[in-house]
Order: C-alpha cells, then sequence, then structure tokens
C-alpha cells in the first residue's frame, strides 16, 4: 500500500512540474515538492519493511532499483532547497513512479541474506554512487540539450525559456559529478575491502565494467580542469561511464537473477 502511495505521489509531482513548466508558470511548491516529500516519506516506510525480512535483507535487482530511485528522488528533494533543480522533477519523479510499478508487479527471485557491517557500507555508498551519477546523467542531457538550441539560435526555445543559464547548468553538471565519483571510489575501495574476491567468476565482468566506468569519469575530470573540456565532449564521456556502470549494475544483477536460475 505505501508503494502504491509513493507512485501517485511521485507521478503527480512529476506531472505538476511538466504541466507548470510546459505553460511558463510559477511552481505550486505545495503540489510538487509537497507530493514529492509524501511519496519519500511513504517509499522509506515500504522499503524498511519490503528489505527486512527475519533481520536478513533482500537485496534483489528491483529492491536495489527501488533503493536507488529512493536515494535519487531524495537527493534532488533535498538539493532543491538550494539549487535550482526544478526541471529534474520533470524527469525523475514519472521515471521513479514507471519503476516503483515495475517493481511491485515484476517477481523477485531473490531470497534474504545475511550481510557484514562492512558490506552494508560498500551496498549503501554503491547505490548512492550510482544515484548521484544518474542525476549526473541526466544533467548532462539538459546541457547537450540546451548547448544544442545554443548553437542553433533557438534562444526563445521552450526549452530555453524552462532551464537556467547554460553555464549554470554545466556547473551543476560538474559538482554532481564530482560528488558522484567520489562515492564510487569509495564503493570501489569498500568493494576491495569487503567482498571477498571481486574477480570472482559471477563478478568479475561487474568489477572490470565498473573500472572503466570509473575510469571515463577520472579522464573527464582530468580533461575539464586541466584541459578545459566541457560542451558536447563532456556529455559523451558521462553518458559512457553511466552506460558502463549501468551494463554493470543492472545488467550483472538481471542475469544472475532471471538468467541464470538455478534448477
Amino acid at each position: 500500500m505505501l508503494l502504491w502511495i509513493a507512485v501517485f505521489t511521485y507521478f503527480t509531482s512529476g506531472l505538476s512540474a511538466i504541466i507548470t513548466l510546459m505553460r511558463g508558470r510559477k511552481l505550486n511548491l505545495w503540489l510538487v515538492y509537497g507530493s514529492a516529500c509524501i511519496g519519500v516519506l511513504a517509499h522509506t516506510i515500504a522499503l524498511t519493511s519490503d528489505l527486512l525480512l527475519n533481520d536478513q535483507l533482500r537485496m534483489s535487482l528491483l529492491n536495489s532499483i527501488s533503493i536507488c530511485v529512493w536515494m535519487t528522488i531524495t537527493v534532488i528533494v533535498l538539493s532543491a532547497l538550494s539549487k535550482p533543480l526544478h526541471n529534474l522533477f520533470t524527469f525523475f519523479m514519472p521515471a521513479g513512479a514507471l519503476l516503483l510499478l515495475i517493481a511491485l508487479l515484476a517477481p523477485q527471485p531473490v531470497t534474504a541474506k545475511a550481510y557484514s557491517a562492512g558490506m552494508l557500507i560498500h551496498i549503501f555508498v554503491s547505490l548512492l554512487a550510482y544515484s548521484v551519477i544518474l542525476i549526473t546523467t541526466i544533467q548532462a542531457v539538459l546541457v547537450n540539450v540546451q548547448a544544442h538550441h545554443l548553437h542553433k539560435h533557438q534562444l526563445n526555445s521552450r526549452i530555453m525559456n524552462i532551464l537556467p543559464p547554460l553555464q549554470s547548468m554545466e556547473r551543476l553538471m560538474f559538482e554532481w559529478l564530482i560528488i558522484g565519483f567520489v562515492l564510487l571510489t569509495a564503493a570501489i575501495i569498500t568493494g576491495g575491502l569487503y567482498v571477498e574476491n571481486m574477480l570472482a567468476q559471477q563478478i568479475s565482468h561487474k568489477t572490470i565494467l565498473t573500472l572503466i566506468g570509473w575510469g571515463f569519469f577520472a579522464t573527464l575530470i582530468f580533461g575539464h580542469f586541466y584541459l578545459g573540456w566541457r560542451g558536447a565532449r563532456a556529455s559523451r564521456m558521462i553518458y559512457l561511464g553511466a552506460g558502463f556502470l549501468m551494463v554493470a549494475f543492472v545488467g550483472s544483477k538481471f542475469v544472475l537473477e532471471y538468467l541464470l536460475i538455478p534448477s
């Protein structure tokens, strides 16, 4: 029941933000932020009961995605108090509602398992890193679209009127990127400390793909601060890094849980 409330309130928040921005009106803060906050609260309580089973955790793919949705929306709601992030509500709220709906309706074959404190830290930091990098990726999409409109001299287009200035958007994108990179680095380090064998057969591809994604982000950060990389090049590198992480996280868990089902 609580997840259904989260689905409804996330969708309401996103739809309200979309309609308001498309019409060029001022945001109804009570409806957009209020609905999002109610959704986060309901989602938080639901996660507690869905994840815990006899003092063990069910860290299935769908539960992990649900946690990422919760983390992403929580980060956006809190950050929107001080940053111009209302445009992100139009993307993440409906997407979050859709992902939660899938999690509600799809089967979850994973049973509960006990984790050490170190592994719990690794899992939490990893999911938070994925969430922040997802925000970074959507921000990169918006920056790319905005730069394209500027290049075509479409200064009065609807998207240009909705978004903050390109320089502010790009600065925010790199702020998210650095935060996500630091978290991803911490996830890799804690994985090395607490995962018994990161190159074991079942997770070796996940480790390698994660390191490749980390490499793209590290290269971009170096290139941005020392070589002045920005714009389309920066966006493409973010897409590539996020793509490798997506395959590492979602792809590996999907194969293990739904394709390699033990007989």
